[in-house]
């Protein structure tokens, strides 16, 4: 039983960071499903829609870089809410006077969730495109992304977030590798079928197929909006000429606290969409459990991993190897975590300390939510 624990947990961790794009990538050379533009069809009235707390220090610049959009103005409206804002936020926006714009201040803190659902019901688009405060993009990513919704199996639309980064700091090396990895597995899903999840700054669905997101906990709602989308029979696609830009979180505490937030909304959201991991979804359920469940368990592999090797490196040479060189590895990550507190680059080292800190974070998270610890608000820190 220990020797079956110990190549399971092994076979599950290595099939979905490595083997899995394998499969995607190989099916995706053989099955490209197409979907068309918009062309010269006329472009539907649309309504971006924007969560803010707190956002005094770069709203306006928010604001400014979406009256640049080059879509027809009288297609378009701008409907921010403001979650209870106890900064200047409220100040700034009651000055805009652009006809584009619609905001509501709410009084007291909802949540993300809650303040979604209300500016969602209340748009007058036939598209929504969800955007975030510190979010900025091209003047031409919403008309990228409204062109992809003229094939009508199409019901949400995801674009390409750009991570733009000074490079200081190894949790911000570590964070673009596995963003332009992330990328790459949403490029090879959306050309076979679907992707599962948006990026929260940039996607877009029709305001039809939108579910309301529960509020009496935290969730991810860039995956829960996207995968109740598909769960009513559309497909959510990924088009990379949809360009939004946004700064990494930079220090390694903000990085892991933000990581932990997440993880315990993801373990918050999997209940949500349980019903969507029943095999008769084909590719959804083999996309979910390849690409979300057994990466999110990672942190349970680990420790299954290294607790079942220490039995096993008693009966056989290999496996002392190979618990030398899980020790290794985590001696490799805590000289990654030393070099970030001193200030001192380790070059490509970074990156086991990324990875178990990433999986950290995650436990951490799994913990938070089983606790009830993680709510439908927090504080944002920039």
């Amino acid at each position: 039983m220990t020797e079956t624990l110990f190549w399971l947990s092994l076979f599950l961790m290595v099939y979905t960071y490595f083997f899995y794009p394998g499969i995607l990538y190989i099916v995706s050379s053989f099955r490209r499903t197409a979907v068309e533009r918009a062309g010269e069809r006329e472009l539907p009235l649309v309504t971006v829609v924007i969560s803010a707390y707190n956002e005094e220090k770069i709203i306006k610049d928010k604001i400014d870089n979406l009256l640049r959009t080059a879509y027809p103005p009288e297609k378009i409206e701008f409907f921010i809410g403001s979650d209870g804002s106890s900064d200047g936020t409220n100040e700034i926006l009651q000055k805009i006077s652009a006809p584009a714009f619609r905001f509501v201040l709410f009084a007291d803190r909802k949540g993300k969730a809650a303040v979604v659902n209300e500016l969602v019901a209340k748009a007058e688009g036939e598209i929504v495109v969800f955007s975030d405060a510190n979010t900025f993009y091209e003047p031409e990513t919403v008309v990228r992304l409204v062109e992809r919704f003229s094939n009508e199996t199409v019901g949400a639309v995801c674009g390409e977030l750009v991570l733009e980064s000074d490079m200081k700091t190894g949790s911000e090396k570590g964070e673009l590798s596995y963003w332009k990895y992330e990328t790459f597995l949403k490029s090879l899903e959306s050309r076979i079928w679907t992707i599962l999840g948006a990026t929260g700054g940039v996607y877009a669905i029709r305001k039809r197929l939108f579910s309301r997101l529960p509020t009496h906990k935290g969730v991810v709602d860039d995956l829960l909006i996207p995968l109740n989308v598909v769960r009513r029979g559309a497909r959510a696609v990924y088009e990379p000429s949809a360009l939004a830009f946004e700064k990494t979180a930079g220090g390694v505490s903000d990085e892991f606290h933000r990581k932990v937030r997440i993880g315990a909304q993801v373990f918050n959201t999997i209940s949500e969409f349980s019903d969507l991991l029943n095999p008769r979804h084909g590719f959804v359920s083999f996309a979910l459990w390849s690409h979300k469940i057994f990466r999110w368990i990672v942190p349970f592999l680990l420790l299954l991993i290294l607790w079942t090797n220490v039995f096993l490196a008693d009966q056989a040479w290999f496996y002392q190897k190979t618990l030398m060189l899980q020790f290794l590895f985590y001696i490799l990550a805590l000289l990654g975590f030393v070099s970030e507190r001193v200030k001192f680059s380790i070059g490509s080292l970074i990156y086991p300390y990324y990875f178990i800190s990433m999986n950290a974070a995650l436990l951490v998270g799994f913990l938070k939510s089983m606790v009830g610890g993680q709510a439908s608000t927090w504080d944002v820190k920039r």
